[in-house]
């Protein structure tokens, strides 16, 4: 029992000091550095807070959003449309006869407009429901962005490493005076040059992002080294399709549509717009009679007939459009249902891959920097090792994301 014991520690100690070397090792590389270039670190949860505050894309669907909450918030309120009149006369050109006088009467009239039955309540849903798809739609294009930036800055920070792998091995190869030593170091440094600009190439694409641009480019942090993960198919595909944020918004414009479809059933129910008026005629004389002043109220109602009460087209089209939004519901489903398949399967060559190339530095790390071989091995092991985990980093956070799970990683 106790030889079991101590068995079991070993194992955990050796298997905890693999994790730290690995870990470990790319905090040992020598520091990035560039000439004429200005660089500011900043790491990805940092970055990805960043560019939700200020990416222009996503700042203009912020202020969309504010405009149609605003709307709801009064798209409940009765359309009046109150119409005040005021009428003067009747005036005659020519008088009807000798001694006639006009009597110029004054009339004062109020109108408004009383909505059909079921208007304003169907409108006010509608306009929440057109919120709540406008929401939708920005947390999709949200995550569709945060993703993209991820990737720049995954392909950046792979850029920076393996500069800084390229300079571990021209210091490795300082020991030799081999002819062989310096003509490698020179092809090193040339290969440095190429990531030199590969790395501004992208550290400008995450500028972009983020919709403004500072004296310094941002330079990523972090070793790419994410542990590796099991999943379940079922459980990702059932987390998919209760937080994936396109079938979000697209459950949201279904919302919208239903709405629609009553607010134009509800068209069909007729307004009226009752109006009182007031007439008031000054007292006058015609003919030796004196008349004195008159005063009268009239009531009114009048119903307008409009076109959309005698054909049904717009509520086929808006029948539609909802039967559009539920069969585009099933393609997304199905969507992610392949999609999550797909990307479970290159998770697994992306994990096989990581465990070779971990193996294989390990080994060369192993072996140390005996001669200009041994030296260059632990690069080649070290390059591909870098390679490995940009491919892991990048298909795992594919994989977590077309789950539903949006959680920014820590690529340290």
């Amino acid at each position: 029992m106790r030889l079991k014991k101590n068995f079991s520690a070993v194992v955990f100690i050796a298997t905890y000091t693999l994790m730290m070397s690995i870990h470990s090792q790319a905090q040992s590389l020598p520091p990035f550095q560039a000439t004429g270039i200005t660089y500011k670190g900043i790491d990805l949860p940092d970055y990805i807070s960043e560019l939700g505050e200020t990416n222009s894309t996503l700042q203009i669907r912020k202020l969309g959003l504010g405009s149609a909450s605003a709307y709801a918030q009064q798209a409940g309120m009765p359309y009046l449309s109150p119409t005040i009149t005021y009428a003067r006369g009747s005036m005659y050109t020519q008088a009807p006869y000798t001694g006639y006088t006009n009597p110029a009467s004054n009339t004062l009239g109020a109108m408004v407009t009383v909505e059909g039955w079921g208007k304003r309540s169907a409108r006010e849903a509608q306009a929440i429901a057109d919120a709540n798809r406008l929401n939708a739609e920005m947390v999709a294009e949200t995550k569709t962005i945060e993703t993209e930036a991820i990737f720049t800055y995954i392909d950046a920070l792979r850029t920076k490493l393996l500069w800084q792998s390229y300079q571990q091995a021209i210091i490795n190869l300082d020991r030799f005076q081999a002819s062989v030593a310096k003509q490698r170091q020179a092809e090193f440094r040339a290969a440095q040059k190429t990531l030199s600009n590969d790395l501004q190439y992208f550290s400008y694409g995450l500028i972009n992002y983020v919709g403004k641009q500072s004296s310094a480019l941002p330079l990523p942090l972090g070793s790419l080294n994410l542990p590796p993960r099991n999943f379940s198919i079922s459980e990702l595909v059932e987390g998919a399709h209760e937080k994936r944020a396109d079938i979000a918004s697209n459950k949201a414009a279904i919302e919208s549509a239903n709405a629609n479809l009553e607010v134009v059933k509800a068209s069909k129910n007729i307004d009226f717009n009752p109006g009182l008026y007031y007439t008031e005629t000054p007292p006058y004389g015609s003919s030796g009679t004196n008349y004195g002043s008159q005063k009268s109220f009239s009531f009114l109602v009048s119903i307008p007939l409009a076109n959309n009460l005698f054909h049904d087209s717009d509520v086929v089209g808006a029948v539609n459009n909802q039967a559009q939004q539920e069969i585009n519901l099933q393609a997304i489903k199905t969507k992610a249902i392949v999609e999550i398949n797909q990307t479970y399967l290159q998770y697994q060559t992306a994990k096989d891959r990581l465990a070779t190339a971990n193996k294989a530095y390990q080994q060369a790390k192993t072996q140390g920097i005996q001669n200009i071989d041994s030296s260059l091995k632990l690069r080649e092991a070290e390059s591909e090792l870098f390679d490995s985990r940009t491919v892991h980093a990048k298909t795992l956070i594919l994989l977590l994301r077309l789950s539903g799970n949006f959680e920014v990683p820590s690529l340290n």
